[in-house]
């Protein structure tokens, strides 16, 4: 596992490869450089040899291989950061183990999935409660339920999605009930629903890597309109439904977060603080912290961790 590295060590493991940068160096030969991780962390990679530049240069996604070379110390670093020097690149084979790839999260996935079907079931609105069973249904149930939340930042492991979404929800409908003159339903709906465009923003597959679909239109977007693609083979009157999507369109809070519009409603405010919390949260769940202090970099700043 990488969090045990040391430098002058050399490694030969399986590790998923994120390119950053090909370029030239100054004595005429080649570089890339990038990061080499696995579950327990990553570090960073460089290869100077023209054949393995060549193979990364091709990537346009992570990509798992099995990497050989030794551990040294990234030159000039003020934080003594580790990286490989990548002397031996292979394609992964069907028997190589790459378990140690696959981020996953310290939940229950099947107490997650009954809190869903409770969580619908509910909605006593019937026009949500039924939009609800027809999102949350085949194919799609399916690929919410192992999707990601997240590529690095929050919820970005398998399962991360169902798990974000559910929390989010359970805080939403708390507050709802503290706040009072609510529409719970529409709260309930509104997060439930609010990330949805991530199963087709987000590939479930190594890595985690966008879509084209999802650079082009984003999940906030994506969400909306999957909302809406529903509700017309239901044949609901969209009109209904402006609210429901009002709460999507805005959960980012601000248009300088991303949201194409700001919240306007109780519901939406709501739904906005449920998710942006439970995003905070998860910056807790620190596999293993080496230290109480850990930096953490969408909160650009250290967290107390232990």
């Amino acid at each position: 596992m990488l969090e045990n590295i040391k430098a002058g060590e050399r490694i030969c493991q399986a590790v998923l490869l994120r390119l950053q940068k090909v370029g030239n160096s100054s004595n005429g030969g080649v570089f890339a450089r990038g990061t080499a991780e696995d579950n327990s962390g990553k570090i960073q990679f460089i290869a100077f040899e023209k054949d393995i530049v060549n193979r990364l240069r091709e990537l346009d996604a992570p990509k798992a291989f099995i990497v050989s070379g030794p551990v040294d110390i990234v030159k000039y670093s003020s934080t003594l950061a580790l990286q490989v020097v990548i002397q031996k690149l292979d394609n992964i084979m069907p028997e190589d183990d790459i378990s140690n790839l696959v981020p996953t999260g310290a939940f229950d996935l099947e107490l997650y999935r009954k809190k869903l079907e409770n969580l619908i079931n509910g909605v006593k609105t019937p026009t949500l409660r039924t939009l609800l069973k027809k999102i949350f249904s085949g194919k799609f149930y399916d690929d919410f339920c192992k999707n990601p939340a997240g590529t690095k930042l929050h919820h970005a492991y398998l399962g991360g999605l169902l798990q974000h979404s559910v929390d989010v929800t359970e805080l939403a409908v708390s507050m709802a009930d503290t706040i009072g003159n609510v529409d719970k339903d529409l709260v309930t709906a509104g997060a439930l629903l609010h990330d949805i465009g991530k199963v087709r923003e987000i590939s479930a597959g190594m890595g985690f890597p966008y879509t084209t679909e999802g650079r082009l239109m984003g999940h906030i977007t994506m969400s909306a309109l999957m909302v809406r693609e529903a509700a017309l083979e239901l044949k609901l009157p969209v009109s209904s439904l402006n609210q429901l999507e009002h709460v999507i369109l805005s959960h980012h809070g601000d248009q300088e977060k991303g949201s194409p519009v700001a919240c306007a409603t109780k519901e939406a405010f709501i739904v906005h603080y449920a998710d942006e919390i439970d995003a905070v949260m998860n910056q807790f769940a620190v596999k293993d912290a080496k230290s109480p202090w850990e930096f953490n970099n969408m909160m650009k700043r250290y967290l107390l961790i232990k």
